[in-house]
């Protein structure tokens, strides 16, 4: 009997451990928890004229600079209540739980997942900072974090290679010091500045009406994961990976200078969300959700399963000067991420584009619909440019057949003796000339093979549909090895046109690529970048992503004002004062959104060129096209307003030539701003109703002046 007893409290015990065992998996399934503490207590090492001192527990950080500091994420002392003791953690990691059949999203910090995120032995103390293991054991997820101070810059680095993760967790994305250099409430004085269109400006001074955070792609979203958008005013994308805090006694710049192709930037001020701190940096995407199609038509909801390799890098630059202007943060971010060579800009420039054809439905498939021939585009030119030293010359839908269905190439061109003849005779006139061609996007109707053609990662092919009002033409996306062969082999023909290229998409559409042609986004970046370096002739870029920047040979549609979220208080010229005085800058076809006066003073605040679309022929020809959102472009209408923009542009920007801007005001109270150029100058621009007066010159209302 003892002998049964015995037996039976054995098993008992037996079968207690074992369900306790499984218990613990189910509630801890880490594979990656070892013995050893947390670790505790600070770290501080000086470098430079800063003090770094970090929470060994958390990541949370600060430096110090004599009487200026930064923080990674300060509690404010007296509002206990309404602190989030969350935004001490120095990393947000979101993921997704796989566990029991479910896909469950997570988004939080690092000690919310795991209590002693940090083990005492793993984290490493350096002279010029710090190297941490974040070991997330809740979710067996771990990843190294290497922070640096050289300078004036922080730089906080998650290597790809560190990262460890099993199959019942995957990692979503990683927010890097989220909370760096925040503000609580609101702040006089204050700013963020995030690159959206030519820049915006949230003012902290006073709470906004904001109801949501500003969260956008980097480089735009990536359309061979997540499907295309097609609204015709889409929100501007981000080509800049860069953001600002701006206070009265030091500003800080954040730049994404590693995975920016997979960051997303986000801000926020107080109040959003429930969060009482003003707040802007960048989140870095490993996965995302995307729709997995299961035959033609239907589809459902998945998630990548490998996810996206890259080295997370995030430069903090820290600006100790008091009232640090726009102009100071566009000059360290240029100075100090782009390697920009100077073009020749000697006037003040202005670019015609002509549109020779397009094509509509007939009884008997398509008809071409000439507008214009190559020599009225001769004549134009060269009544503008007595009037116009800086005019630049293009032509699109001179392909056979017209735009609408043209090839993603510059040949089959319609009339090659007589581009021949326009080119040789521009050139003559000191006028360049280039051909518009889109090789990235091509027209459904081009015929182009299925196999020149992306498929997304669920290999489908990727439709996108046109923009412009009224058309009904869909595009597909090109490989880049195809885009790479139709660009040389045009550069390979164009001798004898005196003719250079003007590549819409190229460089600013951005995405991956699946199964025939695997590429990722940086593949593409780095394949664009020689491609366009290569080319061996003049290459004008459609408002590429900044890292095209420095190969292109112009800037063409380029934006002069913001997405007016509400979020946003103010535009700038950030972008302007990125590449003016570097790059040609040229605005998008003015005639086709034409407001006037108020239109000429936004080219002149930005330091921007102006662009028109035209033709011979009436616009009413174009109506049944792809073409007829352009409802007026003959130049015999436009002559007068092209030359008049020109001029009252001109009048201003002609002092300011080659030039950088390196400080911008507003005057208090008006709609009145004042560029100061590196030359001297200044540009004086009035947009209110009234006149004002800037050291005892008068600007008119509605009007803009240089003055010295």
């Amino acid at each position: 009997m003892r002998k049964k007893l015995l037996f039976l409290l054995l098993a008992i015990v037996v079968v207690c451990s074992t369900v306790g065992v499984a218990i613990a998996a189910e509630s801890e399934p880490s594979t990656l928890a070892e013995e050893g503490g947390g670790a505790e207590g600070f770290y501080t090492c000086t470098v430079g004229d800063y003090e770094l001192t970090v929470n060994k527990s958390n990541l949370n950080l600060s430096l110090k600079k004599g009487d200026i500091e930064w923080t990674s994420g300060k509690l404010d002392p007296d509002d206990a209540e309404t602190n989030d003791k969350n935004i001490e953690d120095g990393l947000y990691v979101m993921y997704r739980s796989f566990r029991r059949g479910n896909s469950t999203r997570y988004d939080r910090p690092i000690t919310r997942i795991t209590t002693q995120p940090i083990r005492e032995r793993e984290f490493v103390e350096r002279g010029d900072g710090f190297d941490a293991t974040v070991r997330l054991t809740d979710i067996s997820i771990s990843f190294k974090v290497e922070v640096r101070l050289t300078g004036d810059k922080l730089s906080v680095t998650v290597p790809d290679s560190s990262i460890k993760e099993t199959s019942a967790y995957k990692l979503e994305q990683i927010a890097i010091y989220p909370y760096f250099d925040s503000s609580y409430q609101t702040v006089e004085g204050g700013k963020i500045f995030i690159p959206d269109g030519s820049g915006a400006l949230i003012d902290l001074n006073t709470p906004g009406n904001a109801q949501n955070e500003y969260s956008q792609r980097v480089y735009g979203n990536d359309i061979g994961i997540t499907a295309p958008t097609s609204r015709a005013n889409e929100p501007h994308r981000i080509t800049m990976p860069v953001v600002a805090t701006m206070y009265s006694d030091h500003s800080t710049m954040t730049v994404a200078a590693e995975g920016a192709e997979y960051a997303n930037i986000t801000a926020g001020t107080s109040g959003i969300s429930r969060i009482p701190y003003n707040r802007t940096g960048f989140r870095f995407i490993y996965r995302q959700e995307y729709d997995r199609f299961l035959d033609s038509k239907t589809h459902t909801n998945d998630f990548q399963d490998e996810r996206n390799h890259f080295d997370a890098c995030v430069d903090f630059n820290l600006m100790s000067e008091p009232d640090v202007n726009i102009a100071d943060v566009a000059a360290l971010y240029r100075d100090n991420y782009l390697d920009l060579d100077k073009k020749k800009v000697d006037n003040v420039g202005m670019r015609l584009q002509f549109l020779m054809a397009d094509n509509k439905p007939s009884m008997f498939g398509r008809e071409t619909v000439n507008m214009t021939d190559p020599d009225f585009v001769l004549q134009t030119a060269e009544s503008v440019s007595y009037y116009c030293k800086g005019l630049t010359v293009a032509v699109t839908g001179y392909q056979r057949g017209g735009l609408g269905g043209s090839k993603p190439s510059v040949f089959p061109m319609a009339n090659k003796a007589g581009y021949r003849n326009l080119g040789s005779r521009l050139a003559m006139l000191d006028v360049p000339f280039n051909f518009t061609v889109d090789y990235v996007r091509a027209y459904d109707r081009a015929g182009v093979s299925n196999a020149n053609l992306v498929q997304n990662i669920s290999e489908q092919f990727v439709v996108l549909n046109d923009t412009r009002a009224g058309s009904t033409a869909t595009f597909s996306l090109l490989k880049p090895s195809y885009t790479a062969k139709l660009l040389k082999n045009d550069v390979s023909r164009l001798d004898g046109y005196n003719a250079g290229l003007e590549a819409t998409n190229l460089g600013g559409l951005l995405f991956g690529g699946y199964k025939t042609e695997a590429f990722t986004r940086t593949d593409l970046i780095k394949q664009t970048v020689e491609l366009v370096k290569n080319a061996g002739v003049s290459i004008a870029l459609s408002n590429p992503n900044s890292y095209m920047f420095n190969v292109m040979d112009s800037y063409i549609d380029t934006p002069i004002e913001y997405s007016a979220y509400l979020i946003e208080t103010e535009s700038v010229p950030f972008l302007q004062m990125v590449l003016g005085g570097y790059v040609p800058m040229y605005s998008t076809a003015l005639n086709l959104d034409y407001t006037g006066t108020s239109l000429t003073l936004r080219l002149i605040d930005s330091n921007v060129y102006p662009s028109f679309v035209l033709t011979k022929e009436d616009a009413i020809e174009l109506y049944g096209t792809d073409s007829q959102s352009i409802f007026t472009s003959s130049y015999e209408v436009w002559s007068y307003t092209v030359r008049q923009t020109y001029e009252d542009v001109s009048a201003v920007l002609q002092n300011v030539v080659g030039a950088q801007i390196i400080r911008r005001e507003k005057a208090d109270g008006q709609e009145v701003y004042i560029n100061t150029y590196s030359n001297g100058y200044k540009t004086v621009v009035n947009y209110s109703s009234q006149p004002y007066v800037y050291n005892g010159v008068t600007v008119e209302a509605q009007s803009a002046v240089a003055v010295q």
